[in-house]
């Protein structure tokens, strides 16, 4: 930029709200904030072309950064839960973080919301990118789950101990909870997450009742909530859904099965909800075989139900955020962070406006206040948090899943380094120590052996 005062982006802007686009519009960025938005030809004469970068490309759109609300940055695109919480120090997991943050960024990622985190990976990196150490997205953080033995993740045979790199915290009564909730705020979380339902990768009969009962989660939420901060929950079954909103949790995680009386509650004690959507439709899409503790029959099913159960709660009002559950093995970081808003178009009917709001304005309800309210939206004294993309994504909502066909994206006022971290290689102990994916037996009639899958 040399000595220039900023810049004058112009194109059609997507402010992030519901308001229609400006068509022939402009955004002014002077240092970190957006200082003039609105149409081009009321721009004002103090804003002298001559003195600023001038970004005025034929077809372009000017949107904010997106803000994916549902990602896991210690997790490393671990192919199962064995992976994820017995292998890899957290040192080693910390610095895979901060390489994938980068990734996450050049995605259009500008900021994120983190939904569990191993050990207290999450917090570190949060703090590493704010302190200006390394590049990534603006990230509030929840620490482990609080998970009791129905929760997703006490996963492991009953007589070992509970993994010391599970994402969770085992909690046995209710004296726990409230201890729980009390030492992550003292280590400085920016958000309570609960597993409150078990999860078709997990068992094969996850999606009936509640982990917890409706008075351990008004525990939870009410001491969340008097300690200033946000409280959300994994909650795919009807009960856990309907609970957890009853309760006042701020924010519920897939809720493919939610009710009548679940979304009453959502909207009497102003709830929302982030299907993460993308994670099962990957899944079936790849065709696994098998996949987790169950066919994919069950994940077809559980889209099947959110298709007919979220829609009902869109038009009653819930709001819906979109997020990615970016970190396992089926959502690689930095690929699909815009899915989510293709998903709510076509399986969920909204428009391509209301999907793109879902993934910017209204999904700063899940980030912390220390920055709500300054990302998210292109408006005058927010953060210069913005992409600039060719085509118009209110016609084709794919074309946010293109990042490298972006012509900038923009972290407080500067574009980032657009160029991507090199491959990194997998060391021996990240994987999961599995012989052959089968059994490899012998044909007696040839007389050799051949592998069969499972």
């Amino acid at each position: 930029m040399n000595d220039k005062k900023g810049y004058i982006l112009k194109g059609k802007v997507i402010d992030g709200s519901l308001n229609n686009p400006v068509e022939l519009g402009a955004v002014v960025v002077e240092g970190e904030r957006i200082s003039w938005v609105g149409a081009a030809d009321t721009l004002p004469a103090q804003y002298n072309a001559n003195e600023y970068e001038l970004v005025d490309l034929p077809g372009r759109t000017i949107m904010p950064g997106l803000v994916d609300g549902h990602t896991h940055i210690s997790f490393g695109e671990s192919r199962s839960e064995e992976e994820n919480a017995l292998y890899t120090s957290a040192e080693f997991r910390t610095a895979k973080a901060l390489y994938y943050s980068k990734k996450i960024l050049q995605a259009g990622v500008t900021s994120a919301f983190d939904a569990a985190t191993t050990f207290a990976v999450a917090q570190a990196v949060r703090d590493a990118i704010d302190t200006g150490m390394f590049p990534g997205p603006r990230f509030t953080v929840s620490g482990k789950q609080i998970t009791n033995h129905q929760g997703l993740e006490d996963s492991f045979p009953s007589n070992m101990e509970f993994p010391v790199g599970q994402a969770a915290v085992l909690v046995k009564n209710k004296d726990d909870l409230i201890e729980a909730v009390r030492l992550q705020v003292k280590d400085e979380v920016d958000a309570i997450k609960v597993s409150g339902s078990n999860d078709n990768l997990i068992t094969p009969d996850a999606l009936g009742a509640s982990a917890f009962t409706l008075e351990e989660l008004r525990i939870i939420a009410d001491e969340t909530h008097r300690l200033g901060k946000l409280c959300g929950i994994h909650a795919r079954s009807c009960d856990s859904a309907r609970d957890a909103a009853l309760a006042g949790f701020d924010n519920i995680f897939h809720a493919s099965y939610i009710d009548d009386a679940g979304i009453e509650a959502c909207l009497k004690n102003n709830c929302v909800i982030t299907p993460t959507l993308t994670l099962l439709v990957n899944l079936i899409e790849a065709s696994p075989a098998t996949a987790g503790a169950s066919s994919t029959d069950a994940f077809e099913r559980e889209v099947e139900a959110a298709r007919k159960n979220l829609r009902r709660a869109f038009e009653a009002g819930v709001p819906l955020i979109a997020g990615s559950e970016s970190g396992w093995s089926p959502v690689p970081y930095g690929q699909w962070h815009a899915r989510e808003m293709e998903i709510f178009v076509k399986y969920l009917g909204l428009t391509p406006l209301q999907a793109i709001h879902s993934n910017t304005l209204a999904a700063t309800r899940l980030l912390s206040p220390r920055y709500r309210d300054l990302v998210g939206k292109i408006e005058v004294g927010r953060y210069a948090d913005l992409i600039v993309l060719p085509g118009d994504p209110t016609q084709d909502i794919t074309l946010l899943q293109k990042p490298s066909r972006f012509d900038f994206i923009f972290k407080g006022g500067q574009p980032i380094d657009r160029t991507p971290p090199a491959p990194r290689k997998r060391k021996w102990y990240e994987r999961t120590k599995t012989f052959l994916a089968g059994l490899y037996v012998f044909d007696e009639d040839k007389g050799s052996g051949h592998l069969i899958p499972e």
